[in-house]
């Protein structure tokens, strides 16, 4: 009895040791605490009426049925409920994604309507898909390729895009083209076409949106300026005046089920998946990262990874689109404290709610209003304060920034990646292959050697260099070691008889590395100098080894710290 009770318990805690690890969020609402009811209701009705507009909103800026929008969200906010990491994140429509998939998607659905809704559906499984096999693989790192400069001029470029694709519905005038700056020419030349009555409900509505925002930041916005404009428009019969509204809204839950495409659609749909992954990914993990860091938890960039997989995947089986974060749906919550993904649930029930109850309200909605949600979104994402922090810090970032925001402007969602990441790389290359080095002094009162340029006190010996070098040692930067430290012993005034190699920023040394430094110990042990390594870690010393650089097969001496180094040499030279 007492082996079978000892199994069951064993058993139990496997099963809960799963459910904690895969289904984090399952595992926060099983161990659901009675006082978090009351404002975790709260802030899902709350995050559910934001929800209703924005939906909507960015449906229509996708180049889909307003209603999609609540499909892409249904099933999308009850499994990340179930799998999310993040006690907060809000998930479903965002415009970043939407104005993504749309442009992508529309260069091959041909202007087909069909075809288009089928693409977009398939779109978000692709997604989706991608997303799970990354998570298998633990590829949750990949949030870091984009660098903050770039994410900066990312996100600028997409809400100047978000901007320029409401310029029509905003002002009524006709903008036939494409692009920022092709809208931006169509908007300045037609100005004399403006449509009195749809820019003045438009302005009002984002007035209020803004007013709102700035005054009350926890409260529905974007609801209220709908609810007000809609309001509006029926009582006064603005519609008969020329006002354009949303029109028929489908009543009643999505049909479930895989869109009807070929092979062929998919594997051309995959590379505009996988830059809707990346992008989606890291802007899901900076939001979650930034909430999680400010109310006093972690969130796992794997489970996240895996979790944005789950979500696309319901969202394409719904005949939604790709879905990502919403930072505002995400901030409610946290301002409200809530304490679990509860939240998502009740909006999901709010978005149930909407569907089968409001669709004849949902009609006789302005597009006006929703452009002006679409706009106020825009606003809050066009990131100055970042432009304005890189301008400060650093103007190569800052030129950086502007680079990557110009690419959106200009460049088809796939050429935005691989610009992106090409960027990011391009950076982190440039910063490996020319670290920060330096020449090493005893700091004395400092407690340690360091930088002697950078402490004009630090004292150097005479006949002992020693040499720091902040980065991996590998084939872009193994030329720069070399010439660097030949650079330093030419300076370095008298002849050196040891050079002391401080290897504690040198975490890897690939082959040409190795065989740069063979060819450099060589050199200097023929000028007589002895060449000492100081700190380096169990890795560098073992491809060190396998050169027979180090004593006894070579003539490189280890030592564990700098001071030993310099002891050693000390006592060579009373000798």
């Amino acid at each position: 009895m007492r082996y079978k009770c000892s199994m069951a318990t064993s058993s139990s805690a496997t099963r809960s040791a799963l459910i904690e690890r895969h289904a984090p969020g399952l595992d926060r609402l099983l161990h659901y605490e009675r006082g978090w009811l009351r404002v975790d209701i709260l802030a899902g009705l709350t995050v559910g009426a934001m929800l209703v507009p924005q939906g909507m909103a960015y449906a229509e800026l996708a180049d889909m049925p307003p209603v999609t929008g609540f499909y892409a969200a249904l099933l999308a906010l009850i499994a990340y409920a179930v799998v999310g990491s993040s006690r907060h994140l809000g998930v479903g429509p965002e415009p970043g994604t939407a104005i993504l998939a749309a442009t992508g998607v529309g260069a091959i659905a041909a202007g087909d309507p069909a075809r288009y809704l089928a693409l977009m559906a398939a779109l978000a499984l692709t997604v989706g898909v991608i997303c799970i096999l990354a998570a298998v693989a633990r590829l949750g790192f990949i949030a870091s390729v984009l660098s903050k400069p770039v994410l900066v001029g990312y996100i600028t470029g997409v809400g100047l895009t978000l901007l320029s694709s409401q310029y029509a519905k905003f002002t009524g005038i006709p903008i036939e083209a494409d692009g920022f700056f092709g809208r931006t020419v169509d908007l300045v030349t037609g100005l004399g076409d403006i449509d009195g009555l749809t820019l003045t409900v438009g302005v009002a509505t984002l007035l209020l949106i803004l007013g709102l925002r700035w005054k009350l930041p926890t409260a529905p916005g974007a609801l209220l300026g709908v609810v007000l404009a809609t309001g509006i428009a029926v009582l006064l019969g603005l519609e008969a005046e020329g006002l354009t509204l949303v029109g028929d809204v489908p009543q009643g839950l999505p049909s479930f089920g895989l869109p009807d495409v070929g092979l062929g659609d998919v594997i051309e749909l995959l590379p505009i998946a996988a830059g809707i992954a990346l992008v989606g990914y890291s802007d899901n993990v900076l939001t979650g990262r930034a909430i999680g860091t400010r109310k006093g938890y972690r969130i796992d960039p794997n489970q996240e990874l895996a979790a944005l997989g789950v979500t696309n995947l319901c969202a394409g089986f719904s005949q939604g689109f790709p879905i990502s974060s919403s930072a505002s749906r995400t901030a409610v919550p946290a301002s409200l404290g809530s304490k679990s993904q509860l939240v998502g649930i009740v909006a999901a029930a709010v978005v149930v709610a909407a569907l089968l109850f409001l669709s004849p309200v949902l009609a006789e909605i302005p597009q006006a209003a929703l452009a002006a949600v679409i706009i106020a979104a825009a606003i809050a994402i066009i990131d100055v304060a970042g432009f304005r922090e890189l301008w400060s810090i650093s103007r190569a970032e800052f030129v950086l920034a502007a680079t990557s925001a110009l690419a959106v402007m200009v460049f088809d969602v796939l050429a935005v990646v691989l610009i992106a990441v090409g960027l990011s790389l391009l950076v982190a290359l440039g910063r490996i292959a020319r670290p920060h080095d330096s020449i090493l002094g005893d700091g004395q009162d400092l407690d340690g050697w360091v930088d002697a340029e950078a402490h004009p006190g630090a004292r150097t010996l005479p006949g002992l260099l020693v040499y720091r070098f902040d980065a991996p040692l590998f084939f872009a930067n193994a030329d720069r070691y070399r010439e660097r430290l030949e650079q330093l012993v030419e300076e370095n005034p008298g002849e050196e008889e040891w050079l002391v190699l401080d290897f504690e920023g040198v975490g890897e040394a690939d082959t040409t590395a190795v065989d740069m430094l063979v060819e450099l110990v060589s050199e200097h042990h023929g000028a007589g100098r002895v060449i000492a390594v100081a700190r380096a870690n169990d890795r560098v010393l073992r491809r060190l080894a396998r050169a027979d650089l180090i004593q006894p097969a070579g003539s490189v001496v280890v030592y564990p710290t700098i001071n030993a180094a310099v002891r050693a040499f000390q006592s060579r030279l009373a000798r």
